[in-house]
């Protein structure tokens, strides 16, 4: 007698050995691999990806300036112009000791975009903007509406307090609370009314524009203005990684940054 189990189990066998092509054809298909993108944001013009500086500021444009501020001397009033005055002439005399840079603090806005030379991940989403770079705290500009808080409230950070919205293909931004840090690695320094307008205008694929203006009515006699180009990085799966910093003998940056 045949025992029927014992027959299904060989007819599934001989099934399989005898059409392999059928047994891979019924095989689970894997999803294809999406294409990598910081691109979340479809109504919005694409800024997305990671960048890298191109420009070279005391090459192509202000040589006094390794950040490119202009105009130049910076349009300092009063007592600002001494502070700045000051720490020049104690960089000079190797005795400067409050750049937050030098004691491993961030160096903030607007620094953030114009100080540094290493890759900036900028990702789109609705609503918000979120940018990385090494050593520093998360950028995030809010594109959703919502205002600043009362003046009242307004706490002070190192990259400031953002809001932003595009106009045609530029995404335009302004930056106010912003710490009592200098704007530069020269020492520039600024009051709590400095607001800083940024505009990021993608001139081709390649190629990211952004213009700066700061302006503060106590501090400057007028607006100082910078522009950085920065070009497609070449990896795009680039992102920020441990930093690791040893202060500069000396420095106390505990002292001001507060």
């Amino acid at each position: 007698m045949i025992d029927l189990r014992s027959a299904s189990a060989l007819f599934v066998l001989l099934t399989v050995v005898v059409n392999p092509a059928q047994a891979q054809a019924q095989a689970p298909v894997p999803a294809p691999v999406e294409k990598l993108s910081w691109y979340g944001d479809p109504k919005a013009p694409d800024i997305s990806g990671v960048w890298v500086r191109d420009d070279q500021p005391g090459v192509n444009g202000n040589a006094a300036s390794k950040e490119g501020w202009m105009p130049w001397p910076p349009p300092l009033k009063g007592d600002f112009a001494q502070i700045w005055k000051k720490r020049i002439a104690q960089a000079a005399a190797g005795q400067r000791t409050d750049d937050p840079v030098e004691g491993c603090q961030p160096g903030g806005m607007p620094r953030v975009m114009t100080g540094m030379t290493g890759p900036m991940l900028l990702i789109q989403t609705p609503g918000r903007i979120t940018i990385y770079r090494d050593g520093i705290p998360v950028r995030r500009i809010w594109l959703d509406g919502h205002p600043f808080p009362d003046p009242k409230d307004l706490e002070s950070f190192s990259n400031g307090n953002a809001r932003g919205h595009y106009e045609g293909g530029d995404l335009v931004t302004e930056v106010i609370g912003i710490k009592d840090q200098p704007i530069d690695s020269t020492g520039i320094p600024h009051s709590d009314a400095l607001k800083i307008v940024e505009r990021f205008h993608r001139v081709d694929p390649q190629t990211l524009k952004v213009s700066i203006t700061l302006t503060d009515p106590v501090a400057y006699s007028k607006a100082m203005k910078t522009t950085v180009i920065f070009k497609k990085y070449g990896d795009p799966m680039w992102e920020p990684k441990e930093f690791i910093c040893r202060p500069k003998t000396g420095y106390h940056p505990e002292a001001y940054v507060h």
